[in-house]
């Protein structure tokens, strides 16, 4: 990934080469990665790495808007990059066999609504799905 320096210092962070490996690894994948998957590869990379790093990391590479959080079953979390980091409000959807993660632009939520008697102050959406690919490769046209 290129350009990762300049998207770690636009939102705010210092570059680091941790941060870039790990930009640079998720950009390559093809699927979102858990932190114990980025730390087993920073081990191969760099010798040295604590999982507790790696969490500090991808926590504040998702909170600058650089990755998203995927939550998954047993409180394991993955991550991936954000196809747009430069939109705040975004929803994704990713595609459970290949893992491909399109932004979705529909959102009739917007913080501060009030929503079934309770002020909105944030949200997130996700939805799972079935690209268009993976549709015709495995005959789910029709599901």
């Amino acid at each position: 990934m290129r350009n990762a320096p300049v998207i770690i210092r636009k939102a705010g962070l210092k570059v680091t080469p941790v941060r870039l490996a790990i930009l640079t690894l998720l950009s390559d994948s093809v699927r979102p990665l858990s932190p114990r998957d980025v730390h087993d590869h920073l081990l191969e990379k760099f010798g040295r790495s604590g999982l507790p790093g790696v969490y500090r990391n991808l926590e504040a590479l998702a909170e600058s808007g650089i990755l998203f959080r995927i939550p998954g079953f047993g409180r394991v979390r993955r991550y991936a990059l954000c196809p747009n980091p430069d939109n705040p409000h975004q929803h994704h959807i990713i595609c459970i066999y290949c893992g491909r993660i399109s932004e979705v632009g529909e959102c009739r939520y917007h913080d501060g609504m009030m929503v079934g008697g309770y002020r909105l102050l944030t949200h997130a959406m996700q939805f799972e799905g079935i690209c268009g690919s993976c549709l015709l490769q495995t005959n789910h046209s029709r599901s």
